[in-house]
């Protein structure tokens, strides 16, 4: 049986920082702001006094409106919650006797031995059951399987929109009873030996693979998507130097990608982080291309083959 553990509810989370603000009650420089851990928001209206006994004014964020009060509790809502499934190493391990369609098209890009060691580095392997689809595994900083990501992509690195996951297989086929899911970034493993490189960090597991062999001087990391860049997957790499490359896109709303990431960005810079959005793309793209939503691995891919 999956063991429960109790935790703290934190979509609206105290500055964990030494940083004080001037308090709108006693107008102390003692003021800790609320930070919204989902989208990085800085809230500087809403926190708390430290002065508890002189002051102890209280602002917080609730769901359902805003509770203003002064010498009040603080409080949490305390839920249950699964501790963290993981897949057994030995998964991974005989997934990796094969080659996918996705090893391929990195064989056609930059030869056999840059795919192998790409597969060696990332633990890629290979889901015969869903059309030799390419399995992104997700294993944490303590070697722990957190996730395999199903994906099915052409030999000419063209990717299908149907995403899976091993624990729903195994699920559906009762190799497992239960499987509670909590992602960490693709390639996070690697921070165990590799401790001072930039990270670049990107969306899609592909680019990461792909910018390792362009760019072996950054430790390439993905998100998994662009809303995965927030606060909880970021947490593993707060001491590192993070260079972040959202995807070159223009969304619904006129705004892009890069303008979401870099006003989170700035959110998280503020409680410890060290993180800049790079800008390459948004100044170098055409407005095809950015229709087109290309990443930086599509935009280095044609300055290597002069296109």
């Amino acid at each position: 049986m999956q063991k429960m553990q109790s935790i703290n509810t934190y979509r609206f989370i105290l500055d964990p920082t030494s940083r004080k603000y001037k308090c709108p009650n006693c107008g102390q420089r003692s003021f800790v702001i609320f930070i919204d851990s989902q989208t990085g928001e800085i809230m500087e209206e809403y926190g708390r006094c430290d002065r508890e006994s002189k002051c102890g004014f209280f602002y917080h964020p609730s769901k359902g409106g805003f509770n203003n009060s002064r010498n009040s509790d603080i409080v949490i809502d305390k839920i249950e919650i699964p501790s963290p499934s993981f897949h057994h190493n030995s998964i991974v391990e005989e997934s990796m006797q094969l080659k996918s369609d996705f090893l391929k098209y990195i064989g056609l890009l930059f030869g056999t031995s840059a795919a192998n060691e790409v597969q060696s580095k990332y633990k890629i392997g290979t889901f015969q059951h869903f059309n030799y689809s390419t399995i992104f595994w997700q294993i944490d900083g303590l070697n722990n399987v957190r996730a395999g990501k199903i994906i099915k992509y052409s030999e000419s690195g063209k990717r299908t929109k149907n995403i899976s996951w091993m624990h729903k297989f195994l699920l559906h086929n009762n190799f497992i009873k239960s499987f509670n899911l909590s992602q960490c970034l693709f390639g996070l493993q690697l921070t165990n030996n590799d401790k001072t490189s930039i990270i670049g960090l990107v969306e899609s597991e592909k680019t990461a693979c792909i910018m390792s062999v362009v760019f072996p001087d950054f430790l390439w990391l993905s998100c998994g998507a662009k809303g995965e860049f927030k606060l909880a997957k970021l947490s593993a790499i707060k001491d590192r130097e993070i260079i972040a490359y959202p995807d070159c896109e223009i969304q619904n709303n006129g705004t892009s990608t890069y303008d979401e990431w870099k006003k989170k960005a700035e959110g998280f810079n503020k409680v410890g982080f060290k993180i800049y959005v790079s800008d390459l793309l948004e100044k170098e793209s055409t407005l095809e291309q950015k229709k087109q939503g290309i990443d930086i691995a599509d935009y280095f891919m044609k300055e290597v083959n002069g296109t």
